[in-house]
């Protein structure tokens, strides 16, 4: 049989072009569990895990190089991330990880790195992280006894508990790495792992994070790649996690970064012991079986160790939620979703909350028959250098507003004039007065009324909206401004990127509805109300 030049095709259903397979082959024959209650014993991993691996090891079916150069693994408190991230670790610097041709049926063979560098970043100067304990146990201590013909000649490990390198016998090494360590190493790193990046919130971790990340260019031929680790991050921190999800949740990651997330679906109700253990059980997997969910739950409504619901959701549901100072829990907001496209010629409300800069411009639309909420369009500063310098395209949000009023039947639009007022009245005097309508959200009774009105009809589950990523994320990023007797809405800090825009958006399209309803709307053509700017 001559060579393959490419894969030949999958060999059964689900089977994708991967190192991945025969690198679980390694990693179950050479490796071991870390440190803990099965330290030293025999791997098998379940099927969760395995899909995880196969996928970041995912080849190009032509040229055999990697496809992915990140890939995140999120998961609750005690799901083992850290090990699976260590296992990988010790396959980086003695295993098949690297594509080295096509076996006699056309699939991939692996090959071990030349010359490995490998880096596990650590949160204290004090520690080594959980990551590198199991590469420092598994490669240092257990490997040279019970596989010598492997691990034999690596140096640098007197103690796992306390090592901060391994130097392997054919070249190549080991590290921790702290955020000191970081910025001083020009670095040539193979793999890297960035262990619980919910923790990496501080200025100077975030940038030991981006140096190496950057660093990871530097070897072409060696196809480096980042593997992060995670449990949910606390909103409003803007940690490397949260960031990485954020985008993720956006579709503003790139293709080549890899994310396997896995959060607890519904709402949130500790109380409800039945509830909660149904999604620890689904958020757990088949870990499940094995972990003390009785345990768990427990914990979770300990005070001790969980001061709060978002806390535990956090940890054990690894599910992002905000504190009790959020305007709106964000799985009543999730809850609400459903897909479902509003059609042509429908008869809508409209609301506009616009900016110039900084802060989104959202065009959000209310269906008069029963409210559903859609964004129209959200115009939102770039992440990262092409945000710099950024504007809103003024044209083009103009643009999308007068498209709206031509696809659709536009009972009002409700406008705050902030930074438009031109561009409003410009609007009112081309599509009639009675229809395009200043508001404006810094009247404070009006603004609280307009916001109650809106969460208390997605509390009650009356209304719901299209799930658009970007519409929901805003709501998760809103939390309570108390000003007198007002519950208006606020970001969790003035300096803070996270958008809230659509909230404004929404209460405003949904307000102009129920002005639009009660002044005869479907009933009467004369649909004017008295509005004070």
């Amino acid at each position: 049989m001559g060579r393959h030049t490419q894969w030949s095709g999958p060999l059964f259903d689900g089977h994708v072009c991967s190192l991945g397979y025969e690198l679980l082959d390694w990693v179950h024959a050479y490796e071991c569990h870390g440190p803990g209650d099965v330290q030293g014993e025999s791997l098998d991993y379940d099927d969760e895990l395995r899909d995880f691996v196969i996928e970041a090891y995912r080849i190009d079916p032509v040229t055999g190089r990697r496809v992915y150069d990140e890939g995140v693994l999120s998961r609750p408190k005690g799901r083992a991330k850290s090990e699976v991230a260590g296992h990988v670790g010790i396959a980086e610097a003695f295993g098949p990880v690297r594509f080295d041709g096509w076996d006699a049926d056309g699939q991939p063979v692996g090959r071990p790195v030349r010359s490995p560098l490998l880096k596990c970043l650590a949160t204290e100067e004090s520690q080594a992280g959980n990551t590198f304990e199991n590469i420092a146990f598994i490669a240092g201590e257990w490997g040279p006894d019970v596989y010598p013909e492997v691990y034999g000649g690596v140096s640098g490990s007197r103690q796992y508990q306390s090592a901060t390198a391994l130097y392997l016998p054919h070249g190549g090494e080991i590290r921790a790495c702290t955020a000191g360590s970081a910025s001083k190493d020009g670095g040539k790193e193979t793999w890297v792992c960035a262990d619980e990046t919910h923790l990496y919130v501080l200025r100077e971790l975030k940038m030991m994070y981006g140096t190496v990340r950057r660093n990871l260019g530097k070897r072409k031929m060696a196809e480096p790649w980042l593997m992060q680790t995670s449990t949910a991050y606390r909103p409003g921190e803007q940690s490397v996690f949260e960031e990485t999800l954020t985008a993720w949740r956006r579709k503003e990651l790139s293709p080549s970064v890899y994310v396997n997330h896995r959060e607890a679906k519904g709402r949130i109700d500790i109380d409800d012991r039945d509830h909660t253990m149904a999604q620890l059980r689904q958020v757990y997997g088949a870990a499940a079986e094995w972990m003390d969910l009785d345990r768990i739950y427990r914990e979770m409504n300990d005070p001790r160790s969980c001061p709060d619901e978002a806390t535990a959701a956090r940890y054990f549901l690894n599910r992002p939620l905000s504190t009790q100072d959020a305007w709106i829990p964000l799985d009543v907001v999730e809850r609400q979703a459903r897909q479902e496209a509003v059609a042509d010629g429908e008869e809508i409300a409209l609301g506009f909350d616009g900016s110039l800069r900084d802060d989104a411009t959202v065009l959000i639309g209310a269906r008069m028959s029963d409210g559903f909420l859609f964004p129209v369009g959200i115009w939102a500063k770039p992440s990262g250098p092409e945000g710099t310098w950024w504007e809103v395209p003024r044209t083009d949000v103009l643009a999308a507003v007068r498209e709206a009023f031509e696809r659709y039947t536009v009972s009002r639009l409700y406008a705050d004039p902030h930074e438009w007022r031109s561009d409003v009245d410009a609007l009112a005097a081309d599509l009639g007065e009675e229809r395009v309508l200043a508001w404006e959200t810094r009247r404070d009774v009006q603004m609280a009324a307009a916001l109650d009105r809106l969460r208390t009809d997605l509390v009650n589950g009356t209304v719901r909206h299209s799930g658009d990523p970007v519409f929901v994320e805003h709501f998760g990023n809103a939390y309570v401004r108390r000003k007198g007797g007002h519950r208006l809405v606020r970001k969790e800090h003035d300096q803070s990127n996270r958008k809230i825009d659509s909230v404004v958006g929404a209460a405003l399209a949904y307000e102009a509805r129920a002005d639009a309803i009660e002044a005869g709307w479907g009933q009467q053509t004369d649909t004017r109300v008295i509005v004070f700017r």
